[in-house]
Protein backbone atom coordinates (compact mmCIF):
# COMPACT_ATOMS: atom_id res chain seq x y z
CA UNK A 1 0.00 0.00 0.00
CA UNK A 2 1.10 3.51 -0.76
CA UNK A 3 1.37 5.63 2.37
CA UNK A 4 1.07 9.36 2.03
CA UNK A 5 2.96 11.73 4.25
CA UNK A 6 0.68 13.68 6.47
CA UNK A 7 1.41 17.11 7.76
CA UNK A 8 0.52 20.73 7.46
CA UNK A 9 1.82 23.18 4.91
CA UNK A 10 4.21 24.53 7.56
CA UNK A 11 5.66 21.01 8.00
CA UNK A 12 6.32 20.73 4.29
CA UNK A 13 7.94 24.18 4.16
CA UNK A 14 10.11 23.26 7.14
CA UNK A 15 11.19 20.04 5.41
CA UNK A 16 11.99 21.94 2.21
CA UNK A 17 14.00 24.56 4.17
CA UNK A 18 15.98 21.79 5.90
CA UNK A 19 16.80 20.13 2.56
CA UNK A 20 17.94 23.46 1.08
CA UNK A 21 20.11 24.13 4.16
CA UNK A 22 21.71 20.68 3.96
CA UNK A 23 22.46 21.12 0.24
CA UNK A 24 23.91 24.60 0.76
CA UNK A 25 26.04 23.34 3.66
CA UNK A 26 27.43 20.56 1.49
CA UNK A 27 28.54 23.08 -1.15
CA UNK A 28 30.15 25.32 1.49
CA UNK A 29 32.06 22.38 2.98
CA UNK A 30 33.26 21.27 -0.48
CA UNK A 31 34.46 24.78 -1.29
CA UNK A 32 36.37 24.93 2.02
CA UNK A 33 38.07 21.59 1.32
CA UNK A 34 39.15 22.59 -2.19
CA UNK A 35 40.21 26.18 -1.41
CA UNK A 36 43.85 27.19 -1.66
CA UNK A 37 46.97 25.24 -2.61
CA UNK A 38 47.14 21.51 -1.88
CA UNK A 39 48.48 20.71 1.59
CA UNK A 40 48.92 17.56 3.65
CA UNK A 41 47.59 17.74 7.20
CA UNK A 42 49.25 15.24 9.55
CA UNK A 43 47.30 14.07 12.62
CA UNK A 44 48.11 11.82 15.56
CA UNK A 45 44.76 10.85 17.00
CA UNK A 46 42.72 14.03 16.87
CA UNK A 47 45.72 16.38 17.24
CA UNK A 48 46.95 18.24 14.15
CA UNK A 49 50.74 17.87 14.23
CA UNK A 50 51.77 19.69 11.05
CA UNK A 51 50.64 21.02 7.69
CA UNK A 52 52.94 20.68 4.66
CA UNK A 53 52.38 22.06 1.14
CA UNK A 54 52.59 19.33 -1.51
CA UNK A 55 55.73 19.77 -3.63
CA UNK A 56 55.27 20.79 -7.25
CA UNK A 57 57.31 19.52 -10.21
CA UNK A 58 61.00 20.30 -9.71
CA UNK A 59 60.75 20.86 -5.94
CA UNK A 60 62.76 18.71 -3.56
CA UNK A 61 61.20 15.77 -1.76
CA UNK A 62 60.68 15.99 2.01
CA UNK A 63 60.80 13.07 4.40
CA UNK A 64 60.09 12.91 8.12
CA UNK A 65 59.00 10.56 10.88
CA UNK A 66 55.91 10.77 13.08
CA UNK A 67 55.77 9.02 16.45
CA UNK A 68 52.55 7.06 16.85
CA UNK A 69 51.17 4.56 19.33
CA UNK A 70 53.33 1.69 17.99
CA UNK A 71 56.43 3.64 16.95
CA UNK A 72 57.72 5.82 14.12
CA UNK A 73 55.87 6.14 10.81
CA UNK A 74 57.96 7.47 7.92
CA UNK A 75 56.22 9.90 5.53
CA UNK A 76 57.50 11.26 2.22
CA UNK A 77 56.19 14.27 0.28
CA UNK A 78 57.35 14.40 -3.34
CA UNK A 79 56.10 15.27 -6.84
CA UNK A 80 53.72 12.29 -6.77
CA UNK A 81 52.06 13.47 -3.54
CA UNK A 82 52.29 12.24 0.03
CA UNK A 83 52.76 8.63 1.07
CA UNK A 84 53.71 6.50 4.04
CA UNK A 85 56.84 4.52 3.19
CA UNK A 86 57.19 2.56 6.44
CA UNK A 87 55.11 1.98 9.52
CA UNK A 88 55.34 -0.37 12.53
CA UNK A 89 51.79 -1.67 12.00
CA UNK A 90 51.31 -5.31 10.98
CA UNK A 91 48.84 -4.89 8.10
CA UNK A 92 50.80 -2.25 6.11
CA UNK A 93 47.63 -1.02 4.33
CA UNK A 94 48.86 2.56 4.74
CA UNK A 95 52.16 1.73 3.01
CA UNK A 96 50.52 -0.18 0.15
CA UNK A 97 48.01 2.61 -0.56
CA UNK A 98 50.73 4.56 -2.39
CA UNK A 99 50.97 8.29 -3.05
CA UNK A 100 47.95 10.58 -2.64
CA UNK A 101 47.65 14.04 -4.15
CA UNK A 102 43.95 14.88 -4.58
CA UNK A 103 41.88 17.06 -2.26
CA UNK A 104 39.86 14.87 0.07
CA UNK A 105 42.28 11.91 -0.06
CA UNK A 106 43.11 10.30 3.27
CA UNK A 107 45.87 7.93 4.34
CA UNK A 108 45.29 6.26 7.69
CA UNK A 109 47.48 4.01 9.78
CA UNK A 110 44.79 2.99 12.23
CA UNK A 111 46.91 0.85 14.60
CA UNK A 112 49.47 3.65 14.91
CA UNK A 113 46.75 6.37 15.05
CA UNK A 114 48.32 8.41 12.21
CA UNK A 115 46.08 10.19 9.68
CA UNK A 116 47.13 12.24 6.66
CA UNK A 117 44.46 14.35 4.96
CA UNK A 118 44.89 16.27 1.69
CA UNK A 119 43.21 19.68 1.58
CA UNK A 120 43.18 22.30 -1.16
CA UNK A 121 42.97 22.25 -4.91
CA UNK A 122 43.23 18.89 -6.60
CA UNK A 123 45.64 18.12 -9.39
CA UNK A 124 42.73 16.52 -11.27
CA UNK A 125 39.00 17.08 -11.41
CA UNK A 126 38.25 13.33 -11.62
CA UNK A 127 37.50 11.15 -8.58
CA UNK A 128 38.03 7.93 -10.54
CA UNK A 129 38.31 6.63 -14.08
CA UNK A 130 36.64 3.35 -14.94
CA UNK A 131 36.93 1.27 -18.11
Amino acid sequence: MLMLLKGSRADRLLLLAALVAITASWFVIQSQISAGPAVAEIYHGQVLLATYPLPQKGEAEQGFQIEGELGATEVVLDQDGVRIVSSPCTTQHCVHSGAHRHAGDIIACVPNRILISIRGQSASEFDAIVE
